[in-house]
């Protein structure tokens, strides 16, 4: 921390630098634009200095002794809205006049009028906080909104999701027009896909969220969808990267299309206006291997329709806009997508599974025909009303419903057949030809070659899963703000109803009826080998107020926000009732703990939040935020196992714990941003997130319905994370037609454990002693680098008499430190020659696997058919991986990287070599295609725009 503040006072030295000792003056009038009349009591500030004026009954404001420089002037008015003009230009020794003209505005509190190009950095907010619009996404080669957060700086993507500051993936708050898209059992991030061409705007909040925001516990990324214009506009593409040779290295068998479509409806004088757009991305992968057709049982009818590849994606947008009168605005966004792949990571229990495993089923590769086919159905709708209720009220109020589906199934067989006439465990499958490993023996002592480790040998698998959520809310934000204008006071409510239902089962054949030579046996009411079946309806919200002053270029948000849950009717049964399997210790801390009201029991949590941001010198910002947040735990946590009816008896089954409390995150930041002129801008900042109550498991012993006493896997809250980082960011202009954007982040993430059951674990091999050690964490990657080039000249810049207006370039290239792994030394070699390891656990993480590299480029043309329009046809060239760099994710301890044939491996791996390949030999072939990321594509479109 103390190199991070030498680094602010360094940059605050040499950013003043650009100012000279002789000072200059901006004075003018501010008017009303319809009528020419000056403005009384108008708030006239230079954006990022002390400099600020209310305006006297002659409208006149003067700011002397104003470095020179680049500024922003920001002028507002009750009445009249905000209006922004950038970059003004101060010379040395200059007296600038600036006269504004203000126009009545109706619309909205907020209403914010800009002039000039977009400013580089926000030197107002205080926090770490970006916006990206529409303008800027177009210019990029991504596809959704997770594409976009990712490079942006504190934020990881792995093939887990997104990543905040050394977070966790379920820890993000995601919301698209006001209401939360995350599906909460999934436990991905996501839960609603939005495409690209569908935004308007992303605000990505990485630190310094304010009091309205409270489901997430490391970051806020809010989207708003688009809204269409006064004319008719419609606009589209087809992408495609086996256009001239389909078996090529770059084609995976890609095919991306949408289309968008915006205009006014007719008959309501471009009051009403609607825009919808569709998109589907269809997708082999980079893998060899693939499922002839998948299928999912959601769908009955057509379901090849929507999965004619491997992996196959479909969005779909509608939002109304209503510009009821002055003052009020409706609108109505649906948003629906639809995923249905093979990828495992579509469902991960946070916090339990594996972290470090990609999505593919190399075990299943010989056959995908059997393997675990993933829907995931999502559709948000939201309404949301913008009514101003006078001069200093406004009021927004957003009422949404989220519904999520998921089904996983052997490729969309049925949940078991009344008929099992054959074996369907995959895993007790032998799989023919079998090659004897010691023929010649003399001791007449045979033993099977163990083979390379891979199923889907006639057996299917094991995992059937199904559940869904629907989530009603409701919110409503009041903002007040005074005659004085010095402060703006927002206060709120969130409340959201839930019904969450879970069904996991596992080898669902067992207890099946079966039928042999036509006679039936006495069917079995047992679910799978194992299950977890519960439906819930917990409640969540949250009240919140907060103040934002500002004077004289100081500006500091105090807020505070309460949380409230209540688990629902469903665990206080349980802990009410004597015969549910709730531990004693549990039943008093959750009657404790809580209090009643509305028929149920009720926790709450008290969120501060402050933030201050103060110009230390012209256009140069220091500030400072403080907060708490939260993440509920995830409902599996709570629930599993305390069905009355439902009850997994299996050894080590998990059972729930309703007292779990929020996961919370204390929080710590120092920032500073400068606008060192109108086209470039840096800015630095330090945090320090303090992670508490994380969930950790442990074995209990309860008695089950008939008093036998049954050792089940339970939750707890007890471990602590810390992540301490600095980021770095730039942004660069070169006149209307180049910009670059880079930023680099450090950090270091270190807990007492990775997961649920690493905790357990850590606990049975060195005691309670575990509990006080910290390590790093298997998702700390210290170096994350995002540089970023965008080229778009229009008909005024002609080099060589050359007219590029049409031409746009994009080039991206990320750096980023790879995955922790614990390092292996040999120790000796076995009976066949093969070298053996053993784990070094005083390193445990201490090692990074070799970086991440990426590389994206897109170069398109478009012919104009109406240039002022921007009318016409886009072709364009679409390059991923452009330097094919081998991205591993799958990391050999013994080497770093991914594996080589060749290499050595642990001792809990297979060795494939055939020297090696003895009987004792277990897992899988090490040669998974997924060990590595994506290689080089090459993607060819055509795009239209009228």
């Amino acid at each position: 921390m103390r190199k991070t503040t030498l680094l602010l006072i360094f940059s605050m030295f040499v950013s003043s630098l650009w100012a000279q000792d002789q000072t200059g003056q901006i004075s003018g009038i501010v008017t009303d634009a319809e009528t020419g009349e000056p403005l009384f009591n108008a708030g006239v500030t230079i954006i990022g200095t002390y400099f600020g004026e209310i305006t006297p009954f002659s409208g006149a404001y003067t700011f002397q002794n104003v470095p020179p420089g680049d500024y922003s002037i920001k002028v507002q008015l009750l009445g009249y809205g905000t209006k922004q003009i950038n970059g003004v230009t101060l010379a040395a020794g200059e007296k600038k006049v600036l006269n504004i003209e203000l126009s009545p505005s109706t619309e909205a509190l907020q209403t914010v009028t800009v002039v000039g190009q977009k400013a580089q950095v926000d030197l107002e907010t205080a926090g770490s906080e970006i916006t990206i619009r529409k303008e800027d996404i177009d210019q990029m080669n991504v596809r959704d909104v997770q594409e976009v957060v990712a490079m942006q700086a504190g934020v990881t993507k792995t093939q887990d999701g997104l990543q905040i500051r050394g977070a966790r993936v379920y820890e993000t708050e995601y919301i698209v027009d006001g209401i939360s898209a995350q599906d909460p059992l999934a436990g991905t991030g996501f839960g609603v896909n939005v495409s690209s061409s569908s935004i308007q705007s992303i605000d990505v909040i990485t630190g310094g969220a304010g009091a309205e925001f409270g489901g997430g516990s490391s970051g806020v990324i809010n989207t708003k969808i688009r809204e269409a214009g006064e004319k008719f506009e419609i606009s589209g593409r087809v992408q495609t990267d086996h256009l001239f040779d389909p078996n090529a290295a770059t084609s995976f068998n890609t095919d991306i299309a949408e289309i968008n479509v915006g205009f006014p409806i007719p008959g309501t004088n471009k009051k009403l206006t609607l825009f919808t757009s569709g998109t589907v991305n269809l997708t082999d992968e980079y893998f060899p291997n693939q499922a002839n057709q998948l299928h999912s049982s959601l769908f009955t009818n057509n379901t090849d329709t929507w999965a004619p590849r491997q992996t196959n994606s479909w969005t779909n947008t509608i939002k109304l806009a209503w510009k009821v009168r002055p003052g009020t605005k409706i609108t109505f966004t649906n948003q629906h997508s639809l995923n249905i792949n093979q990828n495992t990571r579509t469902l991960q229990v946070v916090g339990f599974d594996a972290i470090l495993t990609p999505g593919y089923q190399y075990n299943r590769s010989n056959n995908l025909d059997n393997a675990t086919t993933y829907t995931h159905h999502s559709n948000l709708t939201a309404i949301n009303l913008n009514q101003l209720l006078s001069k200093q009220w406004g009021l927004n109020v957003s009422l949404g419903r989220l519904f999520t589906n998921l089904r996983a199934d052997a490729n969309g067989r049925p949940f078991r057949t009344a008929t099992v006439d054959q074996i369907l465990d995959e895993d007790n499958i032998i799989t023919y030809p079998v090659d004897v490993f010691n023929p010649g023996d003399p001791s007449g002592i045979y033993y099977v070659r163990p083979g390379n480790g891979l199923v889907n040998n006639g057996g299917i698998s094991s995992t059937w899963h199904d559940h869904y959520a629907e989530e009603y809310t409701l919110r409503a934000k009041a903002n007040w703000i005074p005659e004085s204008e010095v402060h703006r006071v927002s206060m709120g409510l969130e409340t959201v109803f839930n019904e969450y239902q879970w069904v996991d089962v596992t080898r669902p054949w067992v207890g099946a009826p079966i039928v042999i030579n036509d006679t039936l046996t006495s069917p079995s009411i047992s679910i799978g080998s194992s299950n977890d079946i519960w439906k819930v309806n917990p409640v969540r919200g949250g009240l919140f107020v907060e103040d934002k002053i500002t004077y004289k270029g100081i500006i500091a948000s105090i807020g505070l926000r309460m949380n409230f849950w209540a688990p629902g009717k469903f665990a206080d049964d349980a802990v009410n009732n004597p015969n549910a399997p709730v531990i004693d210790q549990v039943r008093e801390d959750y009657q404790n703990k809580t209090f009643g009201l509305f028929g149920m029991r009720w926790k709450a949590r008290l969120l501060p939040r402050i933030n201050v941001s103060f110009p230390v010198t012209a256009n140069n910002v220091l500030y400072f935020n403080y907060g708490h947040s939260m993440r509920l735990p995830h409902p599996r946590f709570m629930y599993a196992g305390l069905d009355p009816v439902y009850q997994d008896r299996s050894f080590l089954s998990f059972l729930g714990n309703p007292d779990l409390d929020p996961e919370v995150n204390v929080s710590y930041e120092v920032g500073y941003k400068s606008s060192i002129n109108k086209n470039l801008a840096i800015t630095v900042a330090a945090y320090n997130n303090n992670r508490f109550d994380y969930i950790v498991s442990r074995s209990v012993i309860v008695e089950d319905q008939t008093g036998r006493p049954v050792t089940k896997t339970m939750y707890i809250n007890q471990d602590y994370a810390k992540v301490v980082g600095v980021e770095v960011g730039a942004q660069y202009r070169i006149g209307k037609h180049f910009r670059t954007f880079g930023n680099v982040s450090y950090q270091v993430a270190r807990g007492k454990s990775n997961s649920a059951r690493e905790s357990s674990l850590q606990i049975a091999q060195n005691g309670e002693v575990a509990l006080t050690r910290e390590q790093y964490l298997a998702w700390d990657r210290p170096w994350n680098v995002n540089l970023g080039i965008v080229f778009a000249p229009d008909s005024t810049w002609k080099p060589w008499n050359v007219n590029l207006s049409g031409f746009e370039a994009f080039f991206q290239f990320g750096y980023s430190s790879g995955y922790r792994y614990t390092p292996q030394k040999q120790v000796g070699v076995n009976d066949l020659g093969r070298p053996e390891y053993e784990i070094l656990t005083d390193q445990y993480l201490q090692k990074s696997a070799t970086p991440w590299i990426t590389s994206d480029m897109k170069l398109s043309y478009t012919v104009f058919t109406n240039r002022a329009k921007g009318s016409g046809l886009t072709f364009s060239l679409e390059v991923r991986n452009l330097l094919d760099w081998k991205n591993a994710q799958i990391i050999n301890p013994i080497t770093g990287t991914a594996y080589q044939y060749g290499d050595d491996v642990p001792n809990t791996w297979r060795d494939p070599r055939p020297q090696y390949n003895g009987p004792l030999e277990t897992g899988v072939d090490p040669r998974n295609p997924a060990r590595y990321l994506a290689p080089r594509q090459v993607l060819y479109g055509i795009g239209f725009r009228f």
